[in-house]
């Protein structure tokens, strides 16, 4: 290393490499870091234990103690279901088939409980008893 430093004005692209070297390696760093810096986890510490996506409302609450807070949310959304069922099996044409559509409205129910933990706001949501997000929150004053 120290004949190539010695030796820098005789290679630029040696310059050029390191500078490409380093700018590849920020780029790493700053993608790494960017699902944290969006406020969405797949798990956290909650005293000295680790809490995942998928854990049930009791693994959390033995691990967490009880939330600061507890809300229940309901949102309607509506799904769409398609179906194709051919008449025959001798024919593979369009016209042979049957397609069903069906339009319903689904109540999906979700919990969301609030903690305080390193002095910021973690918000764990609940659907059908399982953990299904983290979001950070502000700063807790």
């Amino acid at each position: 290393m120290r004949c190539l430093r010695s030796f820098n004005f005789l290679y630029p692209e040696v310059i050029e490499m390191k500078k490409i070297a380093v700018m590849l390696l920020l780029f790493v760093c700053f993608c790494s870091a960017a699902p944290a810096i969006a406020g969405d986890m797949m798990s956290m510490i909650c005293r000295n234990q680790v809490v995942s996506v998928g854990d049930r409302k009791g693994e959390v609450s033995m691990k967490c103690g009880p939330p600061l807070s507890q809300s229940k949310d309901v949102a309607k959304s509506r799904v769409t279901q398609t179906t194709i069922k051919k008449k025959s099996e001798k024919k593979e044409s369009d016209d042979n088939k049957a397609v069903t559509t069906k339009k319903k409205t689904v109540n999906e129910r979700s919990d969301t409980w609030t903690y305080i933990i390193g002095g910021a706001y973690r918000f764990l949501i609940f659907k059908e008893g399982k953990l299904a997000a983290i979001e950070a929150g502000g700063t807790a004053n």
